[in-house]
Formats: structure tokens, sequence, C-alpha cells
């Protein structure tokens, strides 16, 4: 089964945010929040949380995935709301999110997109909040965090989409968060969008196979949704053959072009209408693809 729109999935985890930014709220003696998402789905989000009736110390933790601006846009939205919330991710969102030009550049990127869809005056202008855009603690590959009742949290770093991709596994109920070091869905759920790896192409690749190692009946990805069951298991061995398949196809379109900018504008031209995301533009998506095509033909 493949959940699109926010829901309950278990007694343990609820689908909250859009279809398009996804986060996750996980409920053990205390309460954490898998993903960082976009200022523009805050409103979505606080409708929610308001249904659930969370009062403002309920939540204690955060998964900040990976650092890149539609990950991180709703922290200073969370951060209000839940005043204790500590924030987790990878040492190296913790670094790259120290740097100032990339905490403005993530701010400006996320008020942008909130423009862009109408909703500038119905959430928080990130700009002036770029304070709240940090990590509060790194967590190491293999920590687990007890959030009580038989819900312990699983850390794991799979890199490659982004240099800091982390990935989130609850053994209680099979369930993984594995970020964006998969590609996505679009429009049924066997149709696979092209891979992102604009970091390093074999460590993506290296890090989904690490993904498929998990026993999983919950799939949770940071856009477009959740797959269950024996779907969550198939979806990830599409991930990793799409994307084996697509290193493929470039290494043979470069042999025949040589040259990364065609072969970037090929992929770009296909690539975009399966996004599905507003906020990619097309120069966006050429500079993202174009990373990955370097990444796959220098390897």
């Amino acid at each position: 089964m493949w959940l699109q729109e926010p829901t309950k999935i278990n007694d343990a985890i609820r689908f909250l945010g859009t279809h398009e930014l996804c986060f996750y709220l996980v409920q053990g003696d205390d309460a954490m929040i898998i993903g960082g998402g976009m200022s523009h789905a805050t409103p979505s989000l606080d409708e929610q949380l308001n249904q659930l009736g969370l009062d403002s110390l309920s939540v204690k933790y955060l998964v900040l995935t990976h650092s890149h601006f539609d990950h991180c846009g709703a922290l200073p939205y969370f951060r209000a709301r839940f005043p204790q919330l500590q924030v987790l991710g990878s040492s190296s969102a913790a670094e790259i999110l120290s740097k100032p030009k990339v905490v403005d550049y993530n701010a400006r990127m996320n008020d942008s997109a909130a423009d862009q869809v109408g909703m500038e005056h119905q959430c928080a202008t990130i700009c002036d909040r770029t304070q709240d855009l940090f990590i509060d603690r790194a967590v190491l590959d293999g920590e687990r965090l007890d959030l009580g009742n038989g819900v312990i949290a699983e850390f794991y770093e799979v890199p490659g989409h982004s240099k800091c991709c982390l990935a989130t596994y609850l053994p209680c109920c099979k369930a993984l968060f594995p970020t964006d070091t998969m590609p996505h869905p679009v429009k049924d759920w066997r149709r696979l969008s092209f891979p992102s790896a604009q970091y390093d192409y074999s460590s993506y690749v290296a890090s989904l196979r690490r993904l498929n190692t998990f026993e999983v009946a919950v799939l949770g990805l940071d856009h477009h949704g959740v797959l269950l069951n024996e779907q969550a298991t198939e979806f990830l061995r599409l991930g990793l053959e799409r994307a084996l398949s697509f290193r493929s196809h470039v290494l043979e379109r470069y042999a025949a072009t040589q040259d990364i900018d065609c072969v970037a504008g090929e992929v770009t031209d296909e690539a975009l209408p399966m996004v599905g995301l507003p906020f990619i533009s097309e120069e966006l998506m050429f500079i993202i693809t174009r990373a990955m095509v370097k990444s796959i033909v220098s390897a």
C-alpha cells in the first residue's frame, strides 16, 4: 500500500505534513519528529498537531534528515512550538549548517518557495529566523535513542544524495525513514523517478545497498508518502535497481557524447516533470543532475 496523504500509520507513527513534504511523529513515552521540511508546510502541520492535542512539552526530539533547504525550513516553527526540542542530525549536517552562507541560502529558498505557492503570509519568514537553523546534537552512525514504551530509534549515515544524510529505523515496527537516499515514486509506486545523488554516486549506491539489508514493513519517505509491507521491501529493491540502471544509462550517453552538460541536459528534460516538487526549478534540476552525472563519469 502507498499512503500518499497524512494519516495514522500505527500506534507509534503518524504521517504529518503534505504529500510533497512529509514529516513523521514517533511516539513512545517521549515523542520525536522525523523531518525538517519547508516553511510553507507549517500551516498544515499546525492544524494536524492541534488536532492531536500535543502540548508544548510533549515533543523532545526532531531528526533533521539532511541539511538541504527543503529539509530544514520548518525548524523555526518546531522550535517555537516545542521549546525544549533537541534537533538531532549527523555530524556532517551539523558542520554544514554552521556555515552562514548555507543557512542564508536555505532561508532564501524557503521564503521563495512560500512566495511561489502563495503562502508567504501564512508562515514565518525564514530569513528572519536563520538563528534557528542548526543542529543541537550530532548522533553517531548506529546510535540508539530510547523513547520509552518499547520505541527505540536507531540512526544510520547514508550519504550520497548529500554528504550528511541520516536514516532512522524503528525496530519495534520495522519502520525505516531513508530520507532522500533513494528515488521517489511517480504516479504509480512501481514507477520511480531518477536518483538524486549530487554528492557522490558510489556512496549513494552503497547506501542503497545498506538500506536494503533492513527488515522493513513501513518505509517513510521525505517526499511523496509511505510504502507499507511487501511494497516497502519491493520499493527498496526497485530503488537500488533504478540507481544501477541509471548509472549504466549515463555512462552509455557520455560514451556517445563525451559531454557532461549534454547528458545532464537530457536527464533534466526527462527528470523535471517526474520530480513533482514545485520548488525544484529547471535551473536547480540541471545543477543537481550535472553534479550527479559528473560523479558517475568520474568514478
